[in-house]
């Protein structure tokens, strides 16, 4: 991986961490995430007008399947934070993206990946899977916390991540990864809208921008760049596996944050982990 793509990527794990902790402290997040589209589709409305691109029909199908799948990614991460901890959902739900990718690219893509890489993301796994532990010694922890809602739906977002980030891999070859993102937002809040009017009504959107206030302006503007920064990197030559996996370096924020910052509960567990977390992105971004 070169130094500029791993320096972007990590700019955009940085960025990233600013929208889950906005959503995090939503009233009600089913409507923070329907402020959130709505705030990054009227910032990032100008790049209509910088780039005026005749788009094809397959090319439309294939935002179309990534915003279903956001549109999934996002009511599970919504309900896993509702149920549970910003520091346990979000180390969670980011960080087995990267091994279903894997998975995905490993079956469907000519991603060729080194020993290191495997490695690198095998370290990840492991430390996700520590974060998760209640105490060292609690191996099975993780395992019985999967019967509980907020990892199964931390674990479902994941999932749906994975899924979009394998479409996007090839959607961003035919489009410009800024208005690809773009577009696949306002597609991904046209499909939130019936959902969102039908959990809290108009009387609870205006309630949540009441509350959120500019909370859903800076999540709307961080999450776009963040995953269009992301897209960059993809079509300038990284895997999709790597730049997925190295993005969740992003955990460590996540899991620190919701420990000193929204006073969860948290060990010396949840650091060891994360040191993990760390050396598998190290590993990946100098030796893959």
């Amino acid at each position: 991986m070169s130094p500029a793509n791993l320096a972007l990527i990590l700019v955009s794990a940085v960025v990233h961490v600013v929208a889950h902790v906005a959503l995090k402290r939503a009233q009600d997040r089913t409507a923070f995430v329907w402020w959130m589209l709505v705030w990054g589709g009227v910032l990032y409305a100008p790049v209509l007008f910088i780039t005026h691109p005749v788009i094809a029909l397959s090319v439309w199908s294939i935002m179309a399947i990534s915003a279903a799948f956001e549109a999934l990614y996002f009511v599970a991460i919504a309900r896993a934070y509702r149920l549970g901890d910003l520091s346990l959902v979000y180390p969670l739900a980011r960080g087995t993206a990267p091994l279903f990718l894997l998975l995905w690219s490993t079956l469907f893509l000519s991603d060729h990946l080194t020993p290191a890489g495997v490695g690198g993301i095998a370290l990840i796994a492991a430390g996700l899977y520590v974060i998760n532990l209640p105490r060292l010694g609690a191996w099975l922890g993780p395992v019985r916390a999967l019967a509980q809602p907020a990892p199964q739906a931390a674990l479902a977002a994941g999932l749906f991540i994975s899924l979009y980030t394998f479409v996007d891999r090839t959607g961003v070859q035919y489009l410009d990864p800024l208005l690809y993102t773009y577009l696949v937002i306002v597609l991904t809040l046209l499909l939130m809208t019936p959902l969102a009017l039908s959990r809290v009504g108009w009387h609870g959107l205006r309630q949540e921008l009441a509350s959120s206030r500019l909370g859903s302006a800076l999540a709307g503007f961080t999450t776009l760049a963040a995953y269009a920064i992301v897209l960059y990197t993809i079509r300038a030559g990284t895997p999709a596996s790597y730049a997925g996996a190295v993005r969740e370096i992003s955990v460590v924020f996540g899991a620190l944050i919701g420990i000193v910052f929204l006073h969860e509960t948290g060990s010396r567990v949840r650091v060891i982990g994360a040191v993990c977390v760390v050396v598998g992105v190290a590993l990946i971004a100098l030796f893959a």
